[in-house]
């Protein structure tokens, strides 16, 4: 436990700050009180800023060798690239419309704390990212006396990361308008309505910083002169939020293409393409620890690999690189080794399709990972998150939560963090597909912290 925890949760328990969450939500804004409100965690998570900045630093550069494996391994090839993860051809098709190779950095680790330092579980690398908007919980916490009094005397600060996208927003519109920027989030056909509590949120954060978001659905675009268009509005950015999966026909294809179209007329700038879903999937991730690939990076890039990723393997087989004597020496390794290893779809969201080894059977174990040769699958070792306690106000009672972080970076660095948490007994996936998440803010603190001069 970090020493700003300890003070917090002393004082917590003395009353010297009272904080639940009522008392913050009583001081978000109206939009985002009501689509998060009532999924708050009872405190605030704090971590050296070092810390989390040197974490970011290393986001950069495994995002650097992921997007550099293309042209190292296969020659250029993104195609035969995603066959080595197992990836379905039919999105990768849509993936490289458009692609260069080198998307732009923009993305989000969600990854653990075990105690020691941060373990990357899986990239996101893309527009369509939530939890940018998290800091309203920063500001509420702030508008509370007791919580300000303390956040001064430790010198807590955070990154607002929709100010961060906002000002990416800004420069991307530059060559296309002089002024304010119309931009448009834009959700594949029929995406709304699940996620409209997100959006909004959203729509509130970016209109802090001046963007009037507009939102609508691929089907919704139209286009004049090469420029798209949403409700009859030019946009001069399109923020996309609809992800490959959900472009399902030639109609959505089409749509696609000319939205890539839009962006290289410099009519309609696309913030941020499909293509980084190649290096978003969990199977980049696997690739860096395979042996022929392993053996070709600099000293400093296994480093880095080591320090940040733990051990992940590809083990969709049949689509991919990995066959023969190779997969059932791979297979043994996972059958022996079932109680640390965790089984993930490459792409998946919210914990679908994940296999915790010791929650199962060595029969049901050695089934999955039969069924799962074709497709789109890694092992990953397990990693141990570091306890979190918060007190429970209803016992007085510090309880122990498991946080999943989830660390924005762009190509300024760190951009910024927030976090889902989940008592142990609620199960072993973190998301908010599981009732018992919870989610909160991240404020940073110079280390070493600050000495409480009032204790």
């Amino acid at each position: 436990m970090n020493p700003l925890t300890s003070r917090f949760n002393e004082d917590s328990r003395s009353g010297a700050i009272r904080l639940h969450g009522k008392t913050v939500r009583d001081h978000l804004p109206p939009v985002y009180s009501d689509s998060y409100g009532a999924l708050l965690l009872d405190r605030p998570l704090f971590v050296p800023a070092d810390e989390v900045a040197r974490f970011a630093d290393d986001l950069t550069k495994v995002f650097a060798i992921l997007t550099s494996m293309p042209e190292r391994y296969f020659d250029g090839d993104l195609r035969r690239y995603a066959a080595g993860l197992g990836m379905d051809p039919g999105l990768v098709d849509l993936m490289v419309i458009g692609a260069t190779g080198r998307p732009p950095l923009y993305a989000r680790a969600d990854a653990y704390h075990d105690g020691a330092s941060f373990k990357l579980l899986e990239l996101n690398v893309g527009s369509e990212l939530g939890g940018i908007d998290t800091a309203q919980v920063n500001r509420a916490y702030l508008a509370v006396d007791q919580f300000r009094s303390f956040a001064e005397r430790h010198r807590l600060g955070f990154t607002d990361t929709a100010e961060r996208v906002a000002a990416a927003l800004r420069r991307a519109a530059e060559p296309v308008t002089g002024g304010d920027p119309v931009v448009a989030l834009i959700e594949g056909r029929d995406g709304l309505a699940e996620h409209a509590h997100v959006f909004v949120a959203i729509q509130e954060a970016l209109r802090r910083y001046g963007i009037d978001l507009m939102v609508g659905e691929i089907d919704q675009l139209g286009s004049v002169n090469g420029k798209l268009t949403l409700d009859g509005r030019p946009l001069d950015v399109l923020l996309r939020y609809y992800a490959s999966g959900q472009l399902v026909g030639p109609a959505d294809r089409a749509r696609l293409e000319r939205i890539v179209a839009a962006d290289a007329a410099g009519k309609t700038v696309l913030f941020h393409p499909l293509e980084g879903a190649l290096f978003a999937s969990k199977g980049s991730l696997g690739m860096l620890h395979e042996p022929r690939v392993r053996a070709l990076l600099t000293r400093d890039e296994r480093a880095v690999v080591d320090r940040a990723v733990p051990w992940t393997r590809v083990i969709s087989g049949a689509a991919g690189s990995l066959t023969g004597a190779d997969w059932y020496d791979l297979v043994a390794h996972c059958r022996e080794h079932r109680e640390s290893l965790v089984l993930k779809p490459g792409i998946g969201y919210g914990g679908v399709g994940v296999v915790v080894g010791r929650e199962v059977t060595d029969r049901v174990w050695l089934d999955r990972l039969a069924e799962v040769r074709p497709l789109d699958h890694v092992v990953q070792q397990v990693v141990a998150p570091a306890a979190e306690p918060v007190l429970n106000h209803a016992t007085g009672v510090l309880e122990d939560w498991h946080a999943n972080w989830g660390v924005f970076v762009d190509e300024a660095g760190y951009g910024g963090a927030f976090v889902r948490a989940l008592r142990g007994r609620d199960g072993s996936v973190i998301s908010y597909s599981n009732p018992g998440t919870r989610g909160t803010c991240v404020f940073t603190y110079p280390e070493p912290a600050t000495p409480d001069v009032t204790s």
